[in-house]
C-alpha cells in the first residue's frame, strides 16, 4: 500500500482514485489503518475471492503462503481494464510512468 499512498496525490491530480484490496482478515486491516490511515478505501478480501478472480492469488511460493501478489489494475470510467501489472515478488511495483500512460 505504501507505493499507492506515495503516488496518490498525483493520481488525484489526474482525476483518478485508488482502492486497495487486501487478502487479510478485516480486524487486522482495521488495526493497521487505525495506526496508519490512508486517503483511499481499503477493502478486506478475507475469503480471497477477489484476488482469485483477478488472478493474483498465491497459494504457496518461496516467500509466502496463502496471499496475493501486489498488483495494479487501471480501469477507465466505464470499468474497462486498461493496464495490468502483477508483481513477481512482494516488493515489486509498476513503474509510475506506466500508470500515468494508462491514465492518459
Amino acid at each position: 500500500m505504501g507505493h499507492i499512498q506515495d503516488i496518490y496525490p498525483k493520481l488525484e491530480a489526474r482525476g483518478a482514485g485508488a482502492v486497495v484490496v487486501l487478502a487479510q482478515k478485516r480486524e487486522a486491516i482495521r488495526e493497521y489503518l487505525e495506526k496508519h490511515p490512508h486517503p483511499f478505501p481499503v477493502l478486506a478480501d478475507e475469503k480471497r475471492r477477489v484476488v482469485k478472480e483477478y488472478g493474483v492469488y498465491v497459494r504457496v511460493n518461496f516467500e509466502s503462503v496463502h496471499i496475493a501478489r501486489p498488483a495494479t489494475f487501471v480501469l477507465d470510467g466505464e470499468g474497462v481494464i486498461k493496464y495490468i501489472f502483477i508483481a513477481s515478488i512482494q516488493t515489486e511495483y509498476p513503474r509510475d510512468e506506466d500508470i500515468w500512460a494508462a491514465l492518459d
